[in-house]
This record gives structure tokens, C-alpha cells and sequence, in this order.
């Protein structure tokens, strides 16, 4: 693995003005200020919205539609979270999914950070889940915090203790490069979890101790080059990843989870049907969970989007 360090220098963050977007509110601004990075704080009138509105009336009900959500932006923006905090307001209004993709590229955002409302069964079979499209089509790192994170209005967040959670699949590397920097960034502790689901598949799991057999995996599938100032806590357990992420999270007081987000030919498709584990993880976790996909680029420098980064 390449060691290096991240930077966040541009960091989205989406609200509809639920209460579930307030619960990232003081996550993005935190890590704002960790970084010294401005915040887009970015809201989008969805179609449905204004859809039933006569064209002839449509044009001055969006401006209506957008002065409000303005000044609701305004009065986030004034909260002590963010006070001394850089940033821009971007309103927009049509597809949702399409239009926060573009204002990440156009502006080079680093990290999306959105709520969510965990949905599932026929609520989401039936409306979708806007996060989880998120999570699957973008480019760039997502900071998801779902309907079971607990944040005091007043306290202080903290994202030192970490947890990796791994199949040892390819397309994981770039997640655990990620998990590595970030526990070096914030000086904090991680927790390497495996979750074996079929013993049988990975005897070698139930002879040796969880370091090693991690170890070993690790090497074996090309993952040998870790960051050496990190120093994790490596978990092997036994049965049904989802369930037992989320044990460990919560045993363990975990304050981020990082996992790899598998990719989809059809995101929009996909978010209205059960699962992924992913989804379903942010959906349940008592902390946000920093979803990565497989495909992100790795930045060369800090002057770049910030990714993982050679020293």
C-alpha cells in the first residue's frame, strides 16, 4: 500500500432540511476545520417539487423556492459550527442526482457529505434512496450519516477510532488506503475487521490468530505495503458481515466506519432494491460511514483532489 496522508480542500454538503441533514451538519464542519477546507453547502429542488406548478408560474415559484432555501442556508451557515469556516452556497434546482454530480466535478470536490434516512422495505422499493445513488456514482469519497447517529448539539466530533471493514477484494485497496490515512490523520486507533462468512472458503481463519491470518491475506492478495505508522487492530469474526460490523462498531464505540462501495452498471436501479451491505450498514451504524468506490483515483500530490497521497 502507499503511505501518505489526505487532504480535504473542498467538501460538499447536501441538506434537504430535515432533520436527518442536520445530523451532518457538525460532522462536515469538523472536518472543515480539521482540513482548513471550504464547504459547498448545496441544495437542490427536486422536479417533483414544482412539477405540478403551471409553467407560466413556474419560473417566479422556483425563485420563491430558492430565496427560502437561501435563507435557510444562511441560518445553518451562522451556527457555531461554522463560524470562521469558508464557503458557498449553490442552489439549484431538477435531477438531484445529476446536478450534485456536476457541481463535484466542476468545482473539484473531495468528499460529499450527506444524510440520510435509512430507507427500506416498500419505502424504498417505491421512492429509492437518494444516498445510496450518491454512494454509487461518485467518483469521490461520500460521508454518509444515517438515522442512528446520535450528535449533541453542543459536542464536540471526534473521528479517532476507526473501523476498516474488508473482504480483501481488489477494489478494496483504495478504501483501507483511506482508513490508514485517515487514523494517521486524526492520530487515532483502527480496527481491521474481516468478517468470515464461509469457514470453509477460509479455513486458515479458525488455525491462526486474527494478526496473522490478516497478515497473510494481506499480503497474498497484494496489500503488503502498509502505512507503518499506523498501527491497527486487526478482528477476524465469524458469520453475517452486516450484523457483526455493527456489533463491532458498537462493542468497540467506533466514532467512523470506512467501507468499500462495490460498483453498479445501474446505481438508480439498485437504490431501489434491497440492499447493498453498504447501504444497509449506514442505515443501522451509530456513526457516519465513509463510503469509497473501488475505482477512485489516488491524487499525486496535496495540490489535488484529495485523495490518499504518496509521500
Amino acid at each position: 500500500m502507499e503511505t501518505g496522508t489526505i487532504r480535504f480542500n473542498k467538501i460538499l454538503l447536501t441538506t434537504d432540511f430535515s432533520s436527518i441533514s442536520e445530523k451532518a451538519l457538525p460532522y462536515a464542519a469538523a472536518i472543515a476545520r480539521h482540513f482548513g477546507a471550504m464547504i459547498y453547502v448545496a441544495h437542490v429542488i427536486p422536479v417533483e417539487d414544482y412539477a405540478h406548478i403551471l409553467p407560466s408560474e413556474r419560473s417566479a415559484a422556483l425563485v420563491q423556492m430558492k430565496e427560502q432555501a437561501e435563507r435557510q442556508i444562511t441560518a445553518i451557515l451562522s451556527s457555531s459550527h461554522f463560524q470562521g469556516i469558508p464557503h458557498k452556497i449553490v442552489l439549484d434546482h431538477g435531477d438531484v442526482l445529476t446536478l450534485l454530480s456536476r457541481i463535484a466535478e466542476e468545482d473539484n470536490i473531495d468528499l460529499i457529505v450527506t444524510g440520510t434516512h435509512g430507507k427500506h422495505g416498500l419505502q424504498k422499493l417505491f421512492s429509492g434512496s437518494m444516498a445510496e445513488e450518491i454512494l454509487r456514482v461518485a467518483s469521490i469519497p461520500v460521508l454518509a450519516v444515517g438515522p442512528e447517529v446520535v450528535v449533541e448539539p453542543q459536542a464536540e466530533v471526534n473521528l479517532r477510532r476507526i473501523l476498516y471493514a474488508t473482504d480483501f477484494l481488489p477494489e478494496s485497496k483504495r478504501a483501507m488506503r483511506y482508513a490508514y490515512a485517515l487514523a494517521g490523520q486524526y492520530g487515532g486507533h483502527l480496527y481491521f475487521l474481516h468478517v468470515v462468512e464461509d469457514v470453509w472458503r477460509e479455513p486458515l481463519s479458525t488455525r491462526v490468530p486474527a494478526d496473522a491470518f490478516c497478515r497473510v491475506q494481506l499480503q497474498e492478495k497484494g496489500f503488503s505495503e502498509m502505512d507503518e505508522s499506523v498501527h491497527p487492530e486487526f478482528l477476524v469474526e465469524f458469520g453475517m458481515a452486516e450484523e457483526l460490523t455493527l456489533e463491532v462498531a458498537k462493542t468497540r464505540d467506533v466514532q467512523l466506519m470506512v467501507l468499500n462501495v462495490p460498483e453498479t452498471v445501474h446505481p438508480v436501479l439498485s437504490a431501489h432494491l434491497p440492499g447493498p451491505l453498504a447501504y444497509n450498514i449506514v442505515s443501522h451504524a451509530r456513526c457516519p460511514v465513509l463510503g469509497v468506490r473501488g475505482k477512485v483515483e489516488i491524487a499525486k500530490d496535496e495540490g489535488e483532489n484529495a485523495q490518499p497521497a504518496a509521500d
